[in-house]
This record gives structure tokens, C-alpha cells and sequence, in this order.
């Protein structure tokens, strides 16, 4: 008989634990944990707690939900970004320990501001729901102690009038529940994320006011895919315009979000990655993962890639499209909270890159830009990142479910764990292609005042000469206006070239835009005559160019002249 083996408690719990962790529980397709939201009373129930996730938040409810919270915690304070053209309110939720009602408070306190919205696209409502939820957390939840190294700004709905404006969903997005949602534009037909360099928008210009009085350390704008073949329960991005800092860029990439992601599957039992997809016409199995593909270009236009041109970190996610409500929720909801664990945890470590690439922006202008040795970005393209092992689906086929008019996925497909496709090219480093002299300032016409506000609502300082001063620097003769399309929008471009250095005179009351400034990158995109898609590109210039034939009415200044 062979003898008895006995083991302690403490080395069975650990064997427990080992064989736990090398098991842990992946959720896949719909799956979501049970009970994994909690249990609440009925006015801190959201409304698709309520129907069995079948209903989204519209805006007076996302109101009452504010005010039941402020009934029951001290941590919070509510602010309102604008009043949209239908005279619906925008509230902001301020949560913070202790309580902080102004963004001097906030500067005061030390503590870095994290701001996180959703509803930029109503039919894509899995953010605003799991922000809702977050909020709850935040306040009254386990999640409380996410507040101690951190102000969170919670803007839960940002296009209100969208969102109000009710349409029965007819399975476009790849969705099968909810089927009334909001509309994608706001009340005047415009794309709110098509407005982060122009800013008509009187969402976007009350968005970018917050922003600039507050001044967040990151930003989080929460999406929705349309059906979509990878595996993951979420996928993110950051800023990809080449002309952004790279600093706050590679270390979001780098190191923010590897650590994000074991986050959330470890503590939530989900995978999530890239904001990308297969190139099109690929195939099976896919060869490359691009962001081009989820049309994600490096242009400023989106307000995730605009917000990286200020040195700060700025992050965009997107859950697929099929699966259903709960689940897509539940992917936002994971990966905000593992966010907010990561930046609680790491907030002074945040606030020092964003302050050294504040530094560095303003010292490459102080040391370089005189002598035409600093350049920057106008364009830019995605290159490899090299191989990567990619989770999706062979199959994702739409279908009606049975007796309905709803388009719901085909059984068989796209469900449980996905296959692991080896070597797939990471088509998602963003790469600069053109480039032009950074100038040591800008300078235009006191005529050209709505310019000059235009650069301001971005928090660029624009100064206006007391006395008349003498420049030598560069002028865009330009050749040729025409309009390019792309994306959808029609493109002012210019045909022309800088002239050789040369001496011009401005007088008392032009504006002047010194570039030793932390917004020097943002300004030099805005205002540079060929750059992708700044101020020239979304036609913010075609009155001034109407104004100044043949001349680009913007001076690069490269020194004054005594």
C-alpha cells in the first residue's frame, strides 16, 4: 500500500490559485458574467438595467440618473458644456475626493483630470451606458478608491440632440438589440467627429471651452463598430496625426495600453485590442491588421486624434457591432474601469509625460525655429509594427431571428472563442510623409479677426501688436485653389510654394501667434498651407483666401528684425 500524502491548506490554496489563474475564465461572443453590474436600487438603475437591455438613455434621463447620484454622494458636481441648437442641456458629472467644483480647484488639488464621453454617435450608446454605470461605481460602489489620485470629468452624452431624435434601427450597424436608438448626426446634419479642427459645431466649441479650462491629462471617446469579423470585446487607438508629440503618443501605445489590456482580462475575462481591422478583400485567413481599414486615418479631423496635437494622451474604443447590447456595454464598462485603475495608479507618471512634452515642445521652438532647423509633420501614412497573432472569426454572417424582422447572427458564427491567426502584418505605426518649417511665429491681418478666434477656441495664445513690427520669414505664393474629395467632404487644397526668406512689415493691431507655446504642434497643423486636413483643408481659410489672392494671408515669421 503505497502511503497517505498529505498536503497543508496553504499549499492546496495555492495549487488553487495557480491552476485558477492558468484557467481563468475568458467571456467570448455574448457571453457576459452573471450579476456582473450589481445590485441597485431602482433610481440608480440605468434604462437598460431596467429592460432587460432593450432601451438606451436618452438625455432627461441621463439628468434624473445625475441628480439621483447628487442626492447620495458629496463627491460630485455637475456642469453644463453647452445648450444644443434644440435647447437640450449637456451636463458634465465632476467626481472627485474631496468634492471640486471649478478647474482652479482642480489645478490647486494637484491631481490629474481624466475625461471620458460618449453618444458622439447616438446609434453607438454601449459608452454612455457603461459611463453611467462607471459613474455609480465611482461615487457609491467598490470603485471608490479611483478617486483618490484623480479627478474624473464624465460627460455621458455629447451629441443630446441626436441622441433624442428616436429612429427604429434596421440592423445596419450589425446590431440586434436595441432597435430604437438616436441618429448618428446631431440635430444639423453634421458628424460632431468630423468638427475637431473646424469647430462649427455648437456641441464641439462647448466640448472644447471644457477642455480648455480644465485641461485633461487624457480623453476618452467611447464608439461602436459595425459587424466586424475580429474576436475582441473592445478595441482601442490613440492620436495618430504624425505632426501630434510623440511622447504622449508612444506612451499610451507602448505602455498604457499592454497594461490596460491585462487589466481587463484579467480582472474583467475579456480580450481587447487594436482599433483596427482585416484589409479589405483579405480574405481567410487575414493578412493584415489596419487602421486605415476601420477608417481610422491620421488626420486631425477625429476629436480623439485632434486632442493628441495638445500633448495629452487621447483614446478612442470600439466595441463590434454584433454582439448584443448587455455584452457591448460590458466591454465598454471593463475597459473604462481597468482605464481608470491604470490612471489612479499612475498618475503622477502621466502628468510628468504630458509635462515634458509641454517642455519639449516649447524648447525645440526656443532652440531651433530661428534658424529654420525645426520641422514638422504636414501628412503621413501607417507602416508595420511587424507580426502580430490576431483573434477573429472565419465566419459572421447576419440573420434574421426567426419570425422577425430583427437582424440578429447567423448560429454557428461568430460565437465562442475565435480562432488565433499567427502572423498577421500590425499595419497601425503612424509614419509622417510630408513635412514643412516650423516658423518661430505666425502673423495675419487685424482684418482676419475670426481667424484669430478660431485659434483661440483651440487654447492657442494669439497676441495682438501694440506697435508695428518687421519680420523677416516666408510667404505661400499659391498657384491653385481646387477641391479634393475625400472621406466624404470636400477638401480646399493649395497649389503653391514658400517664397525665400524676406522682410515684410505688419502694423499695430495684427495678431501674432508665438509658437513657444505648449500648442505650438496643434497651431503649426491648423495654420500650415498644405497640411492634411487644418484650417485650409476644412475650408476655416476660404474667406481669408477670397480676401488675399495669390498670397496665403499667413506670414511664417522666422526672426524680427531690429
Amino acid at each position: 500500500m503505497k502511503p497517505a500524502i498529505y498536503l497543508s491548506a496553504a499549499i492546496v490554496a495555492a495549487i488553487s490559485i495557480g491552476v485558477s489563474a492558468m484557467q481563468q475564465k475568458i467571456y467570448w461572443g455574448d457571453d457576459v458574467p452573471a450579476n456582473w453590474n450589481g445590485t441597485w436600487a431602482d433610481d440608480l438603475r440605468i434604462p437598460p438595467e431596467k429592460t432587460k437591455f432593450t432601451r438606451t438613455t436618452d438625455s432627461l434621463q441621463s439628468i434624473e440618473f445625475l441628480t439621483a447620484l447628487k442626492g447620495k454622494s458629496e463627491r460630485i458636481h455637475v456642469l453644463n458644456m453647452f445648450i444644443s441648437p434644440l435647447r437640450k442641456a449637456a451636463p458634465v458629472a465632476v467626481l472627485a475626493n474631496p468634492r471640486v467644483t471649478s478647474a482652479q480647484q482642480a489645478r490647486t488639488s494637484g491631481k490629474p483630470v481624466v475625461f471620458l464621453f460618449g453618444n458622439i454617435h447616438p446609434p453607438e450608446s454601449e459608452a454612455t451606458e457603461a459611463l453611467l454605470m462607471v459613474m455609480r461605481d465611482l461615487l457609491l460602489g467598490k470603485h471608490q478608491d479611483l478617486l483618490t489620485n484623480q479627478i474624473v470629468m464624465i460627460a455621458p452624452i455629447f451629441n443630446v440632440d441626436g441622441t433624442d431624435t428616436f429612429v427604429v434601427q434596421d440592423g445596419g450597424l450589425g446590431s440586434e438589440t436595441p432597435h430604437i436608438q438616436g441618429t448618428r448626426e446631431n440635430s444639423q446634419g453634421l458628424d460632431l467627429n468630423r468638427d475637431a479642427v473646424k469647430l462649427v459645431t455648437v456641441e464641439a466649441n462647448g466640448l472644447y471651452r471644457v477642455l480648455n479650462d480644465w485641461d485633461p491629462v487624457l480623453l476618452l471617446d467611447g464608439h461602436l463598430m459595425s459587424r466586424v469579423n475580429h474576436g475582441y470585446a473592445n478595441t482601442y487607438g490613440t492620436t495618430t496625426v504624425p505632426a501630434a508629440a510623440p511622447g504622449p503618443r508612444d506612451y499610451t501605445h507602448d505602455t498604457l495600453f499592454p497594461a490596460v489590456r491585462d487589466l481587463v482580462r484579467k480582472d474583467f475575462g475579456l480580450e481587447v485590442f487594436t482599433h483596427a481591422l482585416p484589409a479589405r478583400g483579405d480574405g481567410w485567413p487575414p493578412k493584415v491588421w489596419s487602421h486605415d481599414a476601420a477608417a481610422w486615418t491620421v488626420e486631425a479631423k477625429f476629436i480623439v486624434n485632434d486632442y493628441g496635437l495638445r500633448n495629452r494622451l487621447a483614446i478612442i474604443t470600439e466595441t463590434p457591432g454584433q454582439p448584443t447590447f448587455e455584452r457591448r456595454i460590458y466591454a465598454q464598462y471593463a475597459y473604462i474601469l481597468a482605464l481608470l485603475k491604470y490612471t489612479n495608479e499612475h498618475a503622477k507618471e502621466i502628468q510628468s509625460v504630458v509635462k515634458a512634452a509641454d517642455e519639449k515642445t516649447v524648447a525645440d521652438v526656443l532652440a531651433k525655429a530661428e534658424k529654420g532647423e525645426l520641422r514638422n509633420w504636414l501628412d503621413g501614412k501607417y507602416e508595420s509594427r511587424g507580426k502580430i497573432n490576431l483573434l477573429a472569426y472565419r465566419e459572421n454572417e447576419p440573420a434574421y431571428k426567426p419570425g422577425t424582422s430583427i437582424l440578429g447572427t447567423k448560429p454557428g458564427t461568430a460565437s465562442g472563442q475565435p480562432e488565433t491567426v499567427p502572423g498577421v502584418d500590425d499595419l497601425t505605426k503612424p509614419v509622417g510623409t510630408r513635412d514643412a518649417i516650423v516658423p518661430r511665429a505666425y502673423v495675419f491681418g487685424s482684418q482676419f479677426a475670426d481667424l484669430a478666434a478660431k485659434l483661440r477656441a483651440h487654447n492657442i495664445r494669439v497676441s495682438v501688436l501694440d506697435k508695428p513690427i518687421k519680420v523677416e520669414g516666408e510667404e505661400f505664393a499659391i498657384k491653385a485653389i481646387r477641391k479634393q474629395r475625400t472621406g466624404g467632404y470636400d477638401y480646399t487644397v493649395l497649389d503653391g510654394t514658400f517664397s525665400a526668406l524676406k522682410t515684410e512689415e505688419f502694423a499695430n493691431g495684427s495678431f501674432y501667434v508665438d509658437m513657444a507655446q505648449p500648442m505650438a504642434n496643434a497651431a503649426f497643423y491648423y495654420l500650415e498651407p498644405q497640411a492634411r486636413d487644418g484650417f485650409v483643408g476644412w475650408g476655416v481659410m476660404d474667406p481669408l483666401l477670397a480676401k488675399s489672392p495669390g498670397t496665403y494671408p499667413v506670414f511664417k515669421v522666422r526672426r524680427e528684425v531690429k
